[in-house]
């Protein structure tokens, strides 16, 4: 089983790992410093003072100016000088030199190295300069320093080491916090979150701590958390609507049914109870197929035939066929058209939301009114414009008319038919043909819907 870290987990880890490798990376950078600037500036010393002494010696010899050089080193500087005469027997200090080193003077090379000091046992920094007459080696001068010495002015140097590791570590474990209160806390309200949306609860929303991309992250998801939660309510409202829509005529249906199994009915009563649930099939019949045409239409799986159609003959076919209807009412339709006007679409569906605005214009318009129904162009689009003189429709509601089951006034029932779901099609339809539907109304003077529709251009529309 693979072990869990938490993110939390594995960002103490990297800030611990990270805080380590600094130590050690400082404390090695220090010491490699230590070695290569330091220790080297000391060899560049003792080899300075060497070669002043070897210039004495080459114009003086063994003079007193060569050792009141050498007692000046010994004594005024922390560097210690001898001189060994290889010239005496068992000369003195001859110890401090291995074959190797005597091998390297006679060539006339300079010695440098570290090693330990023959008698005193401590770590020192030697250099050796030969001495050379007649192609023979008759001396060495010998210049050292203790390192204890040389690392003495860095014992105050560990301490500032030991604190500036410290204040690494601090700084990281400060930074490490900023990121889990930046990161860790506001990914964990966004896991709430989400167990909360998976639970169908869309009210709760996360806290937004930063402008960065986590509080652009969280933003984006109390948005989302928002929409569903519209989205979560149309459901609720969409199922309760269309349960009550098919619970009328059922309960109709039903309740018909019942009283017609009475013998005693006499035939005119049980004709009309016969018109009653066939009226309220059909009804029932109309409203699933408008719930089966808004399902295709929102899957976009509505099937559409489109095609270069005369928009004046589109709307000629819909008014011939509302007109006895419009004249049983006693209202008069009211055409102005533009025939040249050619767009593409399916006949059948443009001429189904003609027929929905129509028959809606017919039901609000009372007797002797009229209802103007015109086009024009505008650019490349055609404006048709269905305007009638009802009763109007306040402007706040205006905006929803397209909802599925939406009605202006809660109180009217569906007895005179319609499904509640006309304008909601009427709606989809229009978009399916790149167009735009709006309303304007005001109380006491009707209702005009404007249906937007781009016109096809003349190169394109079949017809030449």
């Amino acid at each position: 089983m693979i072990k869990r870290y938490t993110i939390r987990r594995r960002i103490w880890i990297t800030i611990w790992f990270t805080s380590v490798f600094s130590a050690v990376l400082f404390v090695l950078l220090t010491f490699y410093l230590y070695d290569r600037f330091y220790l080297q500036t000391q060899e560049d010393l003792l080899l300075n003072r060497g070669e002043k002494l070897i210039n004495i010696y080459e114009s003086e010899g063994l003079s007193g100016a060569f050792y009141d050089g050498m007692t000046y080193t010994n004594e005024l500087t922390e560097s210690k000088v001898f001189f060994i005469d290889f010239l005496k027997k068992n000369p003195a200090g001859l110890r401090f030199l291995t074959n190797a080193d005597i091998e390297q003077l006679r060539n006339g090379e300079t010695v440098v190295s570290s090693r330990t000091h023959p008698i005193e046992g401590t770590d020192i920094l030697m250099t050796g300069f030969p001495i050379i007459e007649n192609n023979r080696l008759v001396g060495t001068l010998i210049l050292y320093l203790e390192l204890g010495q040389i690392s003495e002015p860095f014992r105050p140097l560990r301490l500032m080491i030991f604190f500036m590791i410290g204040l690494i570590v601090l700084n990281l474990v400060i930074f490490g916090r900023q990121i889990i209160d930046t990161i860790i806390r506001p990914l964990i309200d966004m896991k709430r979150a989400s167990t909360v949306y998976a639970q169908g609860d869309f009210a709760y929303r996360i806290p937004i701590q930063s402008d960065d991309e986590i509080g652009e992250l969280a933003e984006t998801l109390n948005k989302m958390a928002e929409s569903l939660g519209e989205v979560d309510e149309q459901r609720k409202e969409f199922l309760a609507n269309v349960s009550h829509e098919l619970r009328t005529p059922l309960s109709y249906i039903r309740g018909y049914t019942e009283m017609m199994q009475d013998k005693a009915l006499d035939e005119k009563t049980r004709d009309q109870y016969y018109q009653i649930i066939e009226r309220e099939t059909e009804r029932l019949q109309r409203l699933v197929n408008d719930l089966l045409d808004l399902a295709q239409l929102e899957r976009d799986s509505y099937p559409m035939t489109k095609q270069p159609l005369v928009f004046s003959q589109v709307l000629e076919d819909v008014v011939y066929r509302m007109e006895p209807i419009a004249k049983a009412k006693g209202v008069s339709i009211v055409t102005d058209f533009d025939p040249s006007q050619i767009v593409l679409g399916d006949n059948d569906r443009l001429e189904q939301v003609i027929g929905n605005l129509l028959d809606n214009a017919l039901r609000y318009t009372p007797a002797s009114r009229h209802i103007y129904l015109s086009t024009k162009t505008e650019g490349d689009h055609t404006v048709c414009t269905i305007r009638d003189e009802g009763e109007g429709i306040p402007p706040e509601h205006l905006e929803r008319l397209t909802k599925r089951f939406y009605r202006v006034d809660k109180s009217r029932t569906r007895k005179d038919g319609g499904t509640g779901l006309g304008l909601a099609i009427t709606k989809h339809i229009i978009d399916r043909h790149d167009g735009t539907i709006s309303f304007e109304s005001a109380l006491d003077q009707g209702t005009t819907v404007l249906i937007t529709l781009p016109l096809l251009p003349d190169e394109d529309d079949g017809f030449s």
